[in-house]
């Protein structure tokens, strides 16, 4: 939940303790001067503490950012390993079944195929 930041206490400067007679005049200055310092320091107690809750937020934004792009990350990686293992297996598979097509396939061509005659002499055929 967000806080309540409450504006500091303004410190009055003191007031000059001169009479203005024309626009311009030193005292005029000397009072205008006052009120741009009254209001910049006005203008101070209320944005220096939203601007600490400003970076400290900038802050929080980058520290989750940090997260969650090592979240993603981990994410990222632990797919990857699921559709590694998946391929090997798939591979395993298909290579198991291929060898045994292979080997279904030569004893079906062994047991359909004619016996070998032997010569009379008992020699081999080579």
């Amino acid at each position: 939940m967000p806080q309540v930041i409450q504006p500091q206490p303004l410190q009055p400067l003191p007031r000059p303790d001169c009479l203005v007679w024309y626009a311009g005049d030193p005292c005029d200055e000397l009072m205008q001067y006052q009120l741009a310092a009254e209001q910049q320091q006005w203008q101070l107690s209320l944005t220096a503490p939203l601007e600490k809750q400003i970076a400290d937020q900038q802050i929080q934004i980058k520290t989750l950012q940090l997260r969650l792009d090592s979240l993603t990350a981990e994410a990222f990686e632990s797919d990857a390993r699921n559709q590694a293992f998946l391929d090997g297996m798939g591979a395993f598979v298909g290579v198991s079944l291929a060898f045994l097509v292979a080997i279904a396939g030569f004893r079906r061509l062994a047991r359909n195929s004619p016996p070998a005659k032997h010569e009379a002499q008992g020699t081999s055929p080579i």
